[in-house]
């Protein structure tokens, strides 16, 4: 089966400097910095697919060329079929970018008429554009809040009407670019929940999630694509990003005592990139990262177990989400 999304050799560049000076002072060739390079990917219909990448690494730029914002300099992108580079108004009545902005709503009008004039603009009307307010009021769960000026709204309520908005339209695709930002636990769960359950599981849409909160991107997508410098460093589930070979290794290690004498050895160890201790007697916890080195396992416990030190348990530990991403974004190779 076809991707619903299909992305091709996308490249985009901005000029480094702005206005008519730095254009006539260069005889108007104005220098350009790349943003995306040969960015190449497909999203299958219903799929909830993140974006990650360090700041500059092209998440922004990404999700603006696949809402039709901004047109790429080369490659080509269809979703759903149709060619976005040739058909962007066609394209736009498919997708809809979710940008929690602020500066994007009317501050001294009430969210029912933020939304009223938005969807004037999707171009709904009358009945039926005042039937689709209170469905998407209801579902992000704002329904008693619509006739509140926007400035009365708390983070959390700004970033829930920023989700109705974009759901006016009814788009089949949904782009959302760091959905969670400033909001408390509390409705963060429920805004993950209501992505990952109510959009994708319940009316089957495909979700683009661009997010800098790791967890987030690791508890909702499906796939993510790990950008940096402009391509893509990594593409997979979250549960296969780290499957380089020399992937380093975390173990728990519960001891029944500790000691400077313990600590000291366990640090001279060939290969230990990071140890934590906590705990007390008689249950101490050693959390170790290990290079993927031959006989460093057996090192470490040689040292640990020293002195006669018992040596209760030794748990492999799931790689954490930081640590995948850390080595993706810093290593020299590239997956197209």
């Amino acid at each position: 089966m076809a991707d619903f999304i299909e992305a091709d050799q996308l490249t985009k560049t901005f000029p480094t400097a702005a206005g008519i000076v730095p254009w006539v002072r260069n005889l108007g060739r104005v220098e350009r910095r790349t943003a995306l390079e040969g960015v190449s990917f497909g999203v299958r219909r219903g799929e909830l697919f993140g974006f990650l990448g360090t700041n500059g690494a092209g998440k922004s730029t990404i999700l603006r060329v696949l809402s039709g914002l901004i047109l790429p300099d080369g490659g080509s992108l269809r979703i759903g079929g149709i060619d976005a580079l040739t058909s962007p108004l066609a394209l736009r009545r498919m997708v809809n970018l979710c940008c929690t902005d602020e500066r994007s709503f009317y501050y001294r009008l009430s969210a029912r008429l933020n939304l009223e004039y938005f969807g004037a603009l999707a171009g709904l009307g009358g009945k039926q554009l005042r039937e689709r307010i209170a469905e998407v009021a209801r579902a992000v769960d704002l329904e008693g809040d619509l006739d509140l000026r926007f400035d009365a709204f708390s983070s959390g309520m700004k970033q829930r009407l920023g989700i109705a908005r974009a759901l006016l339209g009814d788009p089949e695709v949904l782009i959302f670019d760091e959905p969670t930002r400033a909001v408390d636990p509390a409705h963060t769960a429920s805004i993950r929940a209501f992505i990952r359950d109510e959009l994708v599981g319940r009316r089957g849409k495909t979700v683009l999630l661009a997010t800098n909160v790791l967890e987030e991107a690791w508890e909702l997508c499906d796939r993510i694509a790990v950008l940096r410098g402009g391509r893509i460093a990594a593409l997979a589930p979250p549960g296969e990003l780290d499957a380089r070979p020399d992937a380093p290794l975390r173990y728990e290690i519960t001891v029944d005592r500790s000691d400077d004498a313990l600590l000291g050895r366990t640090r001279a160890v060939s290969g230990l990139l990071e140890l934590r201790v906590s705990g007390a007697a008689p249950a101490v916890l050693l959390d170790v990262l290990l290079a993927r080195e031959p006989q460093a396992l057996t090192e470490l416990l040689r040292a640990v177990s020293a002195n006669g030190v018992c040596v209760s348990s030794v748990r492999p530990q799931e790689p954490r989400p930081a640590e995948i991403f850390a080595g993706l974004v810093s290593e020299r190779r590239d997956v197209r």
